[in-house]
């Protein structure tokens, strides 16, 4: 009988025990989650796991959604250890039929290890529906961005040749509907390529060759009309009011056109919203960019007809100023479409160009149409690769330079982003930032989309951005990396850099 009562002794001490350690909560485990839209019905989700000191987590924590069912959860399977406490996992949230709640449950099963090694499961809410930027709020943003975008530096051909529609109230209106029709066009090609699946962006039309080289042909043909030698339709009596406005709309389309690449503060926030959102949010931000890119229009109705009349007569300095402003953007566009060109190549075309332009400064236009033809036919036998550029080499070594704990600068830029070469002049060659990188062996990594990168473009979006410019900073304590504005100052970078080391 005493045998018998040790082993039940035994066996419910073990049982008592075993019980103690499977009940035992670890104490100060704390797990929160962040979630930010992506596009619609889609979104990125950091979770955060704080241990107590001695306790690890061996592996990814399992999520699953207790509130509804309709939302999916996708998880890497990876965990990161921050620091000797917390540890940060990342997941997708995915809404199958659209319908998005503005809150749900989950429910997070963390296998942690101590002494013992234990399952512990937490429920914790997270944010969706509220997290969300609303949709006014955005518009608000995406017509500032277009206000601004007047403005900005890199815009300065667009500045230049909207000088030419404060003639008449006709020409006002032919680049109000000029602006819209260019921007509605952007939306829809945009929303056609959403629709097929494509990874599309900001200014991503100035990684297409074909779009390039007529925008080139458009912009020489805007230049010769400009300059005088070409007349548009020369056979068709029309009255000036109606050639104002038919004149006034093409400058406006080319100018919206050039002026989509360039990065406006508040209009990278709306353009993402507007690329990752549904159609309709596509649309309705696109509409809102340019209503603010046309406000000086708007303003100028209130401009008495009197002082428009003599702007119009203020002689040859405006022309020559719109003349230059054509110029600019047409050797601009014919330089990025030079990168899909080999050297005998753009030397044929810079070659053609300035032979038409002198036949038709010597008014001999019938040669000139003779040679416009030959040039036509020689285009044929010309052909662009439009294949996307393989960008894994870049961040290869982003990649490899994490796994260092270097503390690095990411920068993403192209030839056809003018903001990315203001950046670059600003802020990334500004000699007190150059001299902390120098000093503090801050790893400098540029990479280069003038041609398209599915890669970079989709490491773009997953950071809920819709195009460059593109920089953030990378260190032992921004792991995840440190997002900087679309117009970088020195200060904000070496700020940056501070806050990562």
């Amino acid at each position: 009988m005493r045998i018998i009562a040790q082993k039940i002794i035994l066996i419910l001490g073990g049982l008592l025990f075993f019980w103690e350690v499977l009940s035992r909560p670890i104490a100060g485990l704390e797990i929160e989650a962040n979630c930010r839209r992506i596009k619609a019905g889609e979104f990125r989700c950091e979770l955060t796991i704080s241990v107590p000191e001695g306790w690890k987590l061996p592996k990814a924590p399992d999520i699953s959604t207790l509130s509804n069912k309709n939302l999916k959860i996708e998880s890497d399977g990876k965990l990161e250890r921050i620091n000797g406490a917390t540890y940060k996992a990342n997941f997708l949230i995915k809404a199958e039929n659209g319908d998005v709640p503005d809150r749900a449950e989950l429910s997070v099963d963390c296998f942690a290890c101590g002494d013992i090694c234990s399952v512990v499961s937490k429920k914790i809410w997270i944010k969706l529906g509220e997290s969300q930027i609303s949709k006014t709020f955005v518009l608000l943003l995406a017509f500032l961005g277009g206000l601004i975008l007047n403005v900005m530096p890199c815009v300065l051909p667009v500045i230049i040749m909207k000088l030419r529609t404060l003639s008449s109230k006709e020409a006002l209106l032919g680049s109000i509907f000029g602006n819209y029709a260019s921007f509605g066009a952007f939306a829809a090609c945009l929303a056609f390529l959403k629709i097929a699946g494509e990874t599309v962006g900001w200014g991503a039309h100035f990684q297409n060759p074909y779009f390039l080289e007529a925008a080139t042909l458009t912009l020489f043909g805007l230049t010769l009309y400009s300059f005088e030698l070409i007349q548009f339709f020369p056979s068709i009596n029309v009255s000036g009011e109606k050639r104002a406005f038919f004149g006034s709309f093409t400058s406006s389309v080319v100018a919206s056109v050039i002026a989509i690449p360039c990065t406006a503060p508040f209009l990278g926030t709306a353009a993402a919203f507007a690329i990752q959102g549904s159609v309709g949010d596509l649309f309705a931000a696109f509409f809102a960019i340019a209503t603010g890119f046309c406000a000086p229009y708007f303003l100028s109705f209130l401009i008495p007809a009197e002082f428009l009349l003599k702007f119009k007569n203020c002689g040859g300095i405006l022309k020559r100023i719109v003349d230059c402003g054509a110029l600019i953007a047409f050797l601009w566009l014919f330089r990025l479409l030079s990168n899909y060109l080999s050297a005998t190549a753009t030397a044929l075309y810079a070659l053609s160009f300035a032979t038409l332009a002198a036949l038709l400064k010597k008014d001999r236009r019938k040669l000139a149409l003779a040679f416009l033809a030959l040039c036509f036919c020689g285009r044929i036998f010309t052909d662009f690769s439009t294949k996307p550029v393989d960008s894994c080499k870049e961040l290869a070594l982003l990649e490899s330079k994490l796994s260092e704990k270097r503390t690095v600068v990411f920068n993403i830029t192209a030839d056809w982003c003018l903001t990315c070469k203001y950046n670059r002049i600003r802020a990334l060659d500004n000699p007190k930032v150059a001299d902390y990188i120098k000093k503090n062996d801050v790893e400098f990594i540029e990479a280069n989309m003038t041609k398209k990168s599915d890669a970079l473009m989709k490491f773009i979006d997953n950071r809920g951005r819709a195009g460059i410019p593109f920089t953030v900073v990378y260190g032992q304590n921004a792991p995840e990396g440190i997002l900087l504005d679309e117009i970088l100052t020195p200060d904000e970078i070496i700020k940056a850099l501070e806050k990562a080391k």
